[in-house]
């Protein structure tokens, strides 16, 4: 069958030979020249017949991805769009169902067969939205109504938690320039910077154990006094380890537990508008970087130092803050375990920390991919004002690029979850880390005037959070849903050592008494954006090479299925063979790109399906 992939065609060398012999004339009395013609012409039909073969095998594999998102399966949507509160409500239901198990056992002594163990054959909708409460009926989410206050709540918190951090490029700009504490240096205030992403982050998993024990208003309470306490108190420091504990611990901490909470919300409300509620809900961060960046910068200038800056911060943050609290809204509220069971909280620790779902390779490339990223990202971001303050311009200009690089994520952010749904998430990630590389080397380097950083700032904005928005749903692409919950927490907390080190790596490498001393710190973001596109490639053959095995299984069946049934489709005998023809068309495709070798590899690499 010539209708498989290009290493299967039929070449048509001989043709040419074959029209010599009807006219009867000998084929060795033929020129080179025609000889060679008839080689260019053989070799133009094999690569007009290769490029056909690749086109109809992609077009294939890519409608067989539109037919699923266009289907109505539900469950094929919400394990395309899993999160952090559909694994938490559906390890509660499993928890729920052993418990009664365990009741149950201890009266009646049946042995079940393994398909009614809970959660055995049962679809991850029906794990995920059953409700107790109701009767154990899947209650679906509405998708509309308060759903959307809840979508404006998670707005407030990352406005208030991960956009205020940001403006701590000011704050370190500021520093820097004045020395405010006696004897700091350059790498107290960027450990500092480094301390307070790497506990917002890296403390992630820890506040969602916290939050299954003590409640979630309780934890995002929590989050909201420590985050009070710590401006404060910044705003009172007069030694450095103050600066330490207030700064960096107590205001990382605060950011974990108030955000990480929040959005677990989200996906007991919205199924089929996830991608939509999340986007809005993600604009809040850059929004929060624009705002409290000029407005930080302006009270800095004024005042002369950052007492009142502080205490502003304070003041808005938690009432904000205290606001969102009062508005957010469990629809299938996950009840704690409290601290009275031991024996429950060591669960809650065995289901974030499992180990046999960290050695994962996939596991492991995605938390690879996503610390190198953003080590980056927090490189550039922190390092923007301070660069610019070291290119001559002034302290206000450089707090407004990053304001304006802020204002560019806001708009980025909800736009690049919306492309990958619609073009695939390591497809997307792939092409925008390749721009960010791109603008690492050739626009950032040589940039030197307000003008040009202006651009830079807009340009980089647009796609720089990508591995914050595409860190969850790449883990939901790659992983079961029973171990998204392990893998999540291990992609954020096994980058916190070099989110810490961060801003320190950064200022090491500035080189004073040149024109442009951040060079080397700029070219390291760069390293490190292009050896995060080396892993999000390799990560991409993976998945891809997942997918295409997932459906030769299923084309394994259909064509079972189809000899089972073929003494049944007589009547309808050119349908029939239409339809096996396609099957063993697929058969013939996925057999040849999940062979082994190198070549096989590079295929599957770049192999253009949605992913």
């Amino acid at each position: 069958m010539n209708s498989d992939l290009p290493m299967s065609s039929v070449s048509s060398g001989r043709s040419l030979d074959s029209y010599w012999s009807r006219s009867g004339e000998a084929p060795v009395q033929r020129s080179d020249s025609w000889s060679q013609v008839s080689r260019v012409a053989s070799l133009a039909r094999t690569v007009t017949m290769t490029v056909s073969d690749v086109i109809d095998a992609v077009r294939d594999d890519n409608q067989q991805t539109e037919r699923d998102r266009a289907s109505d399966d539900l469950n094929k949507v919400l394990e395309s769009r899993f999160d952090v509160g559909d694994a938490l409500r559906m390890e509660q239901n499993n928890a729920s169902d052993s418990d009664q198990e365990e009741v149950e056992s201890h009266v009646d002594e049946v042995t079940k067969l393994p398909s009614e163990v809970p959660g055995g054959k049962r679809e991850t909708l029906e794990r995920v939205f059953t409700s107790k409460e109701k009767g154990n009926v899947v209650d679906l989410p509405p998708d509309k109504g308060y759903a959307w206050v809840v979508v404006l709540s998670v707005f407030l918190v990352m406005f208030n938690t991960w956009g205020c951090n940001s403006a701590f490029g000011v704050f370190l700009s500021f520093f820097l320039s004045h020395g405010t504490f006696e004897g700091a240096s350059k790498y107290d205030y960027a450990l500092i910077a480094g301390l307070t992403v790497a506990l917002g982050q890296g403390f992630s998993p820890f506040a969602m154990i916290i939050m299954r024990v003590i409640g979630l208003r309780t934890t995002m309470f929590l989050g909201c006094m420590l985050m009070l306490a710590g401006f404060l108190l910044a705003s009172f420091a007069t030694r450095l380890w103050e600066l330490y504990l207030t700064q960096g611990v107590l205001i990382g901490i605060s950011i974990s537990l108030i955000f990480a909470p929040a959005t677990t919300v989200l996906p007991g409300w919205f199924l089929k508008k996830r991608a939509v509620s999340m986007g809005l809900s993600l604009f809040g961060t850059g929004a929060g970087g624009v705002t409290f960046g000029l407005a930080s910068e302006k009270m800095i200038a004024d005042r002369g130092n950052t007492r009142w800056c502080y205490r502003m911060l304070a003041i808005t943050c938690t009432c904000a803050v205290l606001f969102a609290i009062s508005l957010v809204r469990e629809r299938h509220p996950i009840k704690s375990v409290g601290l009275r069971s031991i024996k429950k909280v060591k669960r809650e620790v065995k289901k974030m920390f499992n180990w046999q779902v960290i050695k994962q390779p996939q596991v492991l490339l995605i938390a690879v991919w996503f610390t190198l990223a953003l080590l980056a990202y927090n490189l550039m971001v922190f390092t923007l004002a301070s660069y610019a303050v070291a290119r001559g311009m002034t302290l206000h200009q450089g707090s407004s690029l990053t304001a304006i690089l802020n204002g560019a994520q806001a708009c980025g952010r909800p736009i690049m979850g919306l492309m990958g749904d619609r073009f695939g998430r390591a497809n997307v990630t792939i092409a925008l880390t390749s721009l960010l590389c791109i603008y690492m080397f050739a626009f950032w380097i040589p940039a030197h005037t307000y003008l040009q950083l202006i651009m830079f700032s807009i340009m980089v904005g647009s796609c720089v959070g990508v591995a914050n928005v595409m860190n969850t749903v790449l883990i939901a692409d790659m992983v079961k849903p029973d171990e998204f919950l392990s893998a999540w927490g291990f992609v954020n907390y096994s980058g916190s050592p070099a989110l810490l080190c961060c801003e320190v790596i950064a200022q090491a490498l500035t080189k004073q008494g040149v024109s442009n001393p951040y060079l080397h710190t700029q070219i390291f973001a760069g390293v490190c954006f292009s050896s995060a596109w080396i892993m999000i490639l390799v990560l991409r053959e993976y998945a891809v090479r997942l997918k295409l095995d997932r459906r030769r299984q299923e084309n394994d069946k259909k064509m079972q299925e189809h000899i089972g049934n073929k003494q049944f489709e007589e009547a309808d005998s050119d349908s029939s063979a239409e339809h096996w023809s396609t099957l063993e068309k697929r058969e013939i495709k996925y057999n040849f790109l999940l062979g082994g070798g190198i070549k096989r590899y590079f295929m599957r690499l770049s192999y253009p399906m949605k992913i």
